[in-house]
């Protein structure tokens, strides 16, 4: 199971939730960020084992830039790209990443998803 996450959301209240949710399942989150910016710091900063992101982020890089960026440069950090939107090409590009995409709402599936991780 990963011991250290970093959750990122635009929305500070689907933020709260997510972190609350694995929190209460006993899983670590070190740390959180409300853009992708600060997501990449973190990541370089804290080495988490899974970085958890929403997709839908302005301004500045998308959930999906970060996860290719950590993928390139943290190859170590599961991500999980969570999120309400959904597009072929963003499954797509998900898989090719191998990054695990997760609807946004489900919180069982985003727990096992980061236990998988």
């Amino acid at each position: 199971m990963p011991r250290r996450i970093v959750v990122v959301d635009n929305d500070p209240d689907a933020l709260e939730l997510v972190v609350l949710d694995l929190s209460l399942e006993g899983i670590e989150v070190v740390g959180t960020a409300l853009e992708g910016t600060s997501a990449l710091r973190l990541v370089a900063e804290l080495a988490p084992d899974v970085l958890v992101v929403d997709h839908r982020m302005p301004p500045g890089p998308n959930g999906m830039d970060v996860a290719a960026e950590v993928r390139a440069s943290h190859p170590e950090t599961a991500v999980v790209l969570y999120s309400n939107y959904q597009s072929d090409d963003l499954l797509a590009r998900s898989e090719a990443l191998g990054v695990r995409f997760v609807p946004k709402g489900n919180l069982r599936t985003l727990r096992r998803a980061v236990r998988a991780s």
